[in-house]
């Protein structure tokens, strides 16, 4: 049941891209869960020379890719035969130094992995990758014969006096310049006085991320011993247009000769963009590894958790391996009827989801190999059928994890339903390998159980954490169905002279008389309402009566839980924007300015915009790629408490109360003047 980064299955029908307007008949093999390989396409690579280099016919290629017909691009993930292999000739095109190099073929043993033939041979795995391509895609089994390279180490130090150098001058005179560990773009910005843009502009490889280890350009002359700043005593800080020292010594609360001795760049002058290291906790600045993207923080204050790109603090580069369990189906497949094909894709929901998901982690593997981590997929297709039974459906879950081998998998992700995720983590427990629940958070505690998805208590605490934190001198209304007393109290708690509406029961459903809400608003007072309600025409009614309360009274409204009935038609969106409706959300809104790269690459490889799921999908697997290589595990990872933040979810792993960790990480959103949902963020206090 096991099939290697396969289910390009599906993206069978490709066509779950294209509306379900092509689809590809899949072989027999396929339904009998035939395991593939699959290829990312290079630059200049064409079907016709891929076929030639894994010894197939170009008619292979096109009928497991349909869309290859139409022409292939640098990036795209092609799904190939289990026959596919590497030709010997095509291997001497691509390895410039194979006529220095002396290989033995080395048989894999029983439960050998790459990690231990490194090892033995003294080779990285990267290097032992290059020359058995196929390690890129396929898993490593006893009996498999790859290529060594036993002289490497030697051929490289004969060849490295010709490599440039840490230390010389290039031809435009900057000087190279070698990563260390532990060092940021941040560091190294500040010790040669240059700004990030800087920095980024003289070596563009960098944008994706600083690897320890490699030479980039800097100017002649730095003006610190060091590019590492410890974190524990200093944060740092990006100058402003329109800085001063004056400024920054009244913003930062210093000394001139403290900043200076601090930025001995400063002796050459202020300049935009430059990196500054200040003491840490003063007002404006932030952690040296933080990708400060914050929008409207409050003045002189820094949100207590900083959202942390960690493509700037990797540690380990050796492969990793990522199980993902979702529920395909490939056997419903049928290879003789498109349209079969198709009204399955329209009628199953958790096929589009699971689709969605996977397309979206795909593309983060693709974009985590960029930056130089190697990920081994094993993609398990649980077979989901509501026909079935939860029972038989479990079992089928559990033949999964018995009849394959789990050893050095950094996590599973999926599956889908809450009972299986609790069958899976238990099955795994005794092993200590994570299973992320990717869309659940009903699901047991299980110690290796990471819900990656925040739970309703979640959001409302992050909503009343808000409201505690920015309410004093509010007139505060609520407005609570019976159905949600028990927030109602929370909120009473928090706020013991808020006034408090009870809904009307009529015929058609609840509802509240004009009156019932203008009654309590306040002439002088910012009126801060609170809707506690999914019903429709509730919400439509009060909605209506306070957005006629506006520009004679200051009127803004929260829920601490915004459920589906606000997606109806029936509630007007330009209310919304003009009472300033705030609520948490589990997800952000992307920018299209911000996420263009990600959406054109997307577009580009399945020919649709993005859906929230297969971003979803894809933000999920980049974190836990990220976050494996940083931390090594998933659990250390989550013990420093580091939020990241990605196109529109973000990540922070505590541990949860019920056992497992749980992700914390929670948006408040508004609506703004232009109909766009935008980030509220604010020091959140600790509620009692």
């Amino acid at each position: 049941m096991k099939n290697y980064l396969i289910i390009g299955i599906v993206i069978f029908c490709c066509a779950f891209a294209k509306a379900c307007t092509s689809s590809a008949p899949l072989t027999k093999e396929t339904q009998s869960y035939q395991k593939f390989v699959s290829h990312q396409v290079e630059k200049g690579e064409t079907v016709g020379s891929i076929s030639k280099k894994y010894n197939i016919d170009q008619a292979d290629i096109t009928k497991l890719n349909p869309d290859a017909k139409n022409g292939i691009y640098e990036g795209l993930v092609l799904i190939l035969p289990a026959s596919a292999s590497i030709s010997v000739s095509s291997q001497k095109e691509v390895l410039p130094l194979e006529k220095e190099l002396k290989f033995k073929i080395h048989k894999v043993k029983r439960k050998e992995g790459l990690y231990g033939i490194s090892k033995e041979y003294g080779v990285p795995q990267d290097v032992i990758k290059k020359y058995n391509k196929q390690l890129y895609s396929g898993v490593l089994r006893k009996g498999d014969k790859i290529r060594i390279p036993i002289n490497y180490a030697a051929v490289i130090a004969a060849t490295s006096e010709t490599l440039p150098q840490e230390g010389e001058i290039t031809s435009d005179g900057y000087l190279l310049y070698k990563v260390l560990a532990k060092e940021t773009k941040y560091g190294i910005a500040r010790k040669y006085g240059i700004s990030i843009a800087e920095l980024e502009t003289l070596n563009p490889e960098v944008k994706e991320g600083l690897q320890e280890g490699v030479i980039i350009k800097v100017p002649q002359g730095s003006f610190s011993n060091s590019a590492i700043i410890d974190s524990e005593k200093y944060g740092i800080y990006e100058v402003q247009k329109g800085n001063t020292i004056y400024s920054l010594l009244r913003l930062f609360q210093m000394e001139a000769d403290e900043l200076l001795s601090l930025n001995p760049a400063l002796d050459d002058g202020l300049k935009e963009g430059m990196v500054l290291v200040v003491p840490k906790g003063t007002p404006g600045s932030i952690n040296p590894q933080v990708d400060n993207e914050m929008e409207n923080p409050m003045e002189g204050e820094i949100s207590q958790s900083q959202k942390v790109s960690l493509l700037d603090s990797l540690n380990d580069f050796s492969t990793k391996r990522i199980a993902i369990m979702l529920p395909f189906g490939v056997d419903r497949i049928r290879q003789d009827s498109a349209k079969v094909n198709e009204r399955l894709l329209k009628d199953d929901r958790i096929l589009r989801l699971s689709l969605d998901l996977y397309s979206g982690m795909l593309m983060a593997v693709s974009d985590a190999k960029k930056a130089g981590i190697s990920t081994i997929i094993d993609t398990y297709d649980t077979s989901y059928d509501l026909k079935d039974g939860a029972a038989t459906n479990a079992r089928k879950v559990e033949s999964i994890v018995l009849s394959n081998n789990f050893q050095d998998t950094k996590a599973v992700i999926g599956p889908l339903l809450g009972n299986n995720i609790n069958r899976v983590s238990t099955l795994l427990s005794d092993r200590n390998i994570p299973v992320i629940s990717p869309i659940s958070s009903n699901v047991l505690g299980d110690d290796n159980v990471f819900i990656s998805k925040p739970n309703e208590d979640l959001l409302r605490d992050k909503m009343l954490s808000y409201l505690k934190m920015m309410g004093e001198g509010k007139n505060i209304v609520v407005i609570a169905d019976s159905k949600n007393t028990a927030s109602r109290i929370k909120i009473k708690s928090i706020f013991p002279n808020a006034k408090s509406v009870e809904p009307r029961s009529g015929e058609k459903g609840l509802y509240l008389y004009t009156g019932d809400v203008a009654e309590q608003l306040s002439d002088e007072l910012e009126n801060w309402v609170i809707l506690e309600s999914n019903d429709i025409p509730l919400i439509s009614n009060v909605t209506t009566s306070l957005n006629a309360q506006v520009g004679v009274k200051k009127v803004v409204l929260f829920t601490t839980n915004k459920g589906n009935a606000y997606d109806s038609d029936e509630i007007q969106h330009t209310h919304l924007r003009n009472l300033q409706f705030h609520f948490p959300s589990v997800n952000k809104e992307y920018k299209y300015a911000t996420a263009k790269k990600f959406v054109n690459t997307y577009e580009d490889m399945y020919g649709i915009s993005p859906s929230d799921n297969a971003i979803r999908g894809y933000d999920l697997m980049f974190d836990t790629i990220l976050r494996v290589t940083y931390a090594n595990d998933l659990y250390n990872a989550a013990m420093t408490g580091v939020e990241t933040d990605y196109v529109e979810n973000k990540f922070r792993y505590g541990r949860n109360v019920k056992g497992g960790f749980i992700n914390d990480a929670v948006y408040l959103l508004k609506y703004n003047d232009d109909l766009k949902l935008e980030e509220v963020t604010f020091l959140e206090p600790v509620l009692e």
